[in-house]
């Protein structure tokens, strides 16, 4: 106050500060190196560096809280809506005569719809006419299938837009039917409609997921729309959710393996079977000790902390990014597994086959050529201490639960639709150019033509006009996306995202689905995934007998480089084959920078080559509700050379071969008897089977997908983004979700600030601006089930503990 008298009042520090510069310096150095908070150091800078004085940073501090909240509180420019609209069940409409007290026919009811497939199949009529411009139906459109697509779909719903799904499949779901076959006239009655689950839909570390399907599920009377999740496995198998072959793991010969069980319990259960099994030393009580396998999981785990900030960084610019300190799980995604592997387990080459296998179960392709953020994203999804789950109802009803929530919002969903190529509004960025030339000139990235809409293979075109808030989300990939749903002319005039020329396809994979006599528990068939490894094969470690030094070998028995023995040389041209998400030929596009190249000659081999057989059916508890004494299996394997042809084009790609029913005929009989060899139980018992594909799968796993800058949500091109798996990991219910979560999260338009120190996104958002929904007396559960006791024949039929127990697993 006598300051303040003699006119000396001020916010700045009167005198000496109580550090030099130098030392100054050295102290923020010190918390920087340290990890302490950016505002922390920021405020220490202003203290120490600048002289403010104690309650002028109080006073900075309050008004920088002030205007955090209220920007937290706010609704930011991609919001196109007001409060999130409240939404009914999607089973409310069927089940609205029926009182809650009959609880037969309410299920009956509700198991009806998920006889049906998700969304409208396109008529004829149909996007017949072209919508004038700024008259658009829909501002926003999102083309694929699955549950990744159609919770993005959701998401953005919830935020006031007008979501047209368009899915190529026939099921929205992206499940698959024997009826689907048009050729195959056999298939009738019981078997013409079961729904075959040819994704991957298991869930690890259910709560967290819970948690980011909640806003997008959430209806009047339940917070998850009444979808529930049941644990994989029983009780008596250690709820095991994946078995793995990988020769020469565990026994002396490479044509035996020791089968692997991944239970539940997290990384104490699988570093006691590897001690058990493959000769590892025994965690202690705190569940390392001298394990082997143990420390290495633990290491996994601790990279794995740091992935949810790498994958914020696809959202951000790249000068932010620039000044960001590289994470852990950054810098291992640039690096190969094999490294990893070799230096964390140089003594026992069985652990380190074991690690390799649960690190790269879905792609068939070896550690040295493995990005490690794949190897450890896959490793700590099987450490769940609960295990897997799997969505009650199967895919269709979380899908049902979403699309609904995009219907009642004012979208569509639209099945069936034959994609033909992207649209771009060139003629709008020519008049762009006129009124910018020097602009342009300086900067020809700022203006590439915008996507507005899609051409379907009838020549029909869906526009959702050329407004700043209007966008396409490919969900297809980058590969299928820009390779070949983007006209030849305009990609080799405008380019690809930064990086996507160094990049590779991943090997298409052909779905085998088996239609089964009698119930999974007749069968003896469970819901863990079988997996047979080659990539993994047991490495042939060398010691030097004067030093003792142990070299590690190779892992895996499978390599994609030339080894001399080809069967066969396929030459690249200039053009290669279009082919679609779901195998069907289509026209030819022009790719650049073709050569000669000697391609190695794939085919399936019984015994040997990767493979994957699952049961979809026996994961789900309500299953024999609608479909009594029928059990589903998908064999999934590797495309051969009879099927697609590989193009050493950039970025490298697969085209459909032209493929006759001889070929199929052999596929089909060895895939039968490799699937009979491994579960004989099944001798039989297959009343029908068709193949699915061949199918893309998006980006293969290598640390050159994780270094592309371009790989990212917000394409080059303005109005067009790409969500999915390839913005994460591949064949994960997880990884899709959290590329679907990035992309909606894009066209919204959150910035750095809002993730980074407000924790504001499109989720927290919608959970902040829904209403939250009413309480009833009973569990408002989608798909009622029954849970069969691992112990006896009884069933529990109490719903109510039934539901209560799902719901907290």
């Amino acid at each position: 106050q006598r300051k303040y008298n003699k006119g000396e009042f001020s916010p700045f520090r009167q005198g000496k500060p109580p550090m030099d510069k130098k030392a100054s310096i050295i102290l923020l150095f010190i918390m920087h190196r340290n990890g302490a908070r950016k505002e922390t150091t920021f405020l220490t800078a202003l203290f120490f560096l600048v002289g403010l004085q104690p309650w002028a940073l109080v006073c900075l501090v309050a008004m920088g809280h002030y205007l955090f909240q209220r920007r937290k509180k706010k609704k930011i420019s991609g919001w196109l809506g007001g409060d999130v609209k409240p939404v009914k069940p999607y089973y409310a409409e069927a089940t609205k005569s029926v009182s809650h007290d009959n609880k037969v026919q309410m299920a009956k009811l509700k198991n009806d719809i998920l006889l049906q497939p998700v969304g409208e199949p396109i008529a004829p009529s149909d996007f017949k006419t072209v919508e004038e411009e700024g008259s658009e139906t829909y501002d926003t459109m999102i083309i694929g299938s699955g549950p990744s697509t159609l919770y993005a779909a959701a998401l953005l719903s919830r935020t006031g837009r007008t979501v047209l799904v368009l899915s190529p499949d026939a099921d929205a779901s992206g499940c698959q039917t024997l009826d689907a076959d048009k050729g195959n006239e056999k298939v009738t009655g019981k078997f013409a409609n079961i729904p075959f689950d040819v994704q991957s839909n298991n869930i690890a570390h259910t709560s967290v997921q819970q948690r980011i399907l909640a806003p997008a599920l959430s209806t009047e009377t339940d917070a998850q729309g009444g979808i529930r999740f049941a644990q994989i496995g029983t009780e008596a198998d250690g709820f095991t959710s994946d078995i793995l072959s990988i020769p020469g793991m565990g026994v002396d010969s490479y044509k035996d393996s020791l089968p692997f069980l991944i239970r539940a319990g997290g990384v104490l259960s699988i570093a006691q079977d590897a001690a058990t099994f493959l000769g590892d030393a025994w965690p202690n009580d705190d569940g390392v000790g001298d394990s082997t396998s143990a420390s290495y999981l633990s290491l996994c785990a601790g990279i794995n902390a740091s992935a949810q900030e790498y994958y914020l960084t696809k959202l951000f610019p790249e000068k932010v990014n620039g000044m960001k300190k590289a994470d852990a799980y950054q810098e291992s995604s640039i690096r190969f597994a094999s490294s990893f592997l070799d230096r964390g387990l140089p003594f026992n080459p069985h652990v380190r086959s074991l690690m390799a296998g649960i690190g790269m179960r879905g792609e068939n392709i070896s550690p040295s050529k493995t990005s490690m953020a794949a190897q450890v994203t896959n490793i700590c999804a099987c450490l769940s201490p609960e295990g897997f789950t799997y969505p009650v109802g199967g895919p269709r009803a979380l899908c049902h639960a979403l699309a609904s929530v995009v219907e009642q919002n004012g979208g569509r969903v639209v099945t069936g639709v034959k994609l033909q190529e992207l649209l771009f509004d060139e003629e709008g960025k020519e008049d762009e150019e006129e009124k910018n030339d020097e602009n342009a000139k300086n900067d020809p990235e700022a203006y590439k033509p915008r996507c507005y809409g899609v051409k379907l293979d009838d020549n029909r075109i869906i526009s959702v006009g050329t407004d700043e808030d209007s966008c396409v989300v490919s969900m297809l990939g980058f590969i299928e996306t820009f390779i070949f749903k983007i006209n030849p002319d305009i990609r080799s005039k405008y380019g690809l995202p930064q990086g996507l020329p160094a990049l590779s396809e991943r090997r298409p994979l052909l779905k085998v689905l088996f239609c089964l006599n009698g119930n999974s528990d007749d069968l003896s068939v469970t819901g863990a995934d079988w997996y047979r490894l080659p990539n993994a094969g047991l490495p042939l470690d060398e010691k030097d007998p004067e030093t003792g030094e142990v070299t590690p070998g190779h892992i895996g028995l499978c390599d994609d480089e030339d080894d001399g023995n080809d069967n066969g040389v396929e030459s690249t041209n200039a053009e290669v084959d279009e082919t679609s998400s779901d195998g069907n030929r289509g026209k030819r596009t022009k790719m650049s920078n073709a050569t000669k190249k000697k391609i190695r000659r794939v085919e399936f081999t019984s015994g040997n080559s990767w493979m994957k057989v699952s049961f979809p059916s026996a994961k789900d508890p309500s299953w024999k509700e609608r479909h009594d004494g029928i059990t589903t299996c998908v064999v999934t394997v590797e495309a051969g050379s009879d099927f697609v042809r590989e193009f050493d084009t950039l970025p490298k790609v697969y085209s459909a071969a032209k493929c006759g029913s001889s070929e199929t005929a052999r596929l089909l009989e060895r895939v039968t008897k490799d699937l009979i060899d491994n579960f004989p139980q099944l001798k039989d018992k297959i009343s029908f089977c068709r193949i699915v594909g061949p199918t893309r799968e998006g980006l293969s796993h290598n640390p050159q997908r994780f270094a592309a800058k371009g790989i990212k949500p917000k394409t080059p091109y303005p109005g067009l983004f790409v969500g999915g798996s390839d913005l994460t990991i591949g064949d994960s219910f997880s990884a899709s979700m959290v590329g679907s979560w990035i992309v909606s999260n894009a066209i919204i338009g959150y910035s750095f600030v809002d993730h980074l120190f407000l924790e504001k996104n499109v989720t927290s958002d919608v959970s902040q601006f829904m209403k939250v929904p009413r309480n009833r007396n009973d569990e408002d559960i989608a798909v009622p089930f029954q849970v069969y006791s691992s112990t006896e024949d009884n069933l529990n039929t109490d719903e109510e503990t039934t539901a209560e127990s799902s719901k907290e697993k």
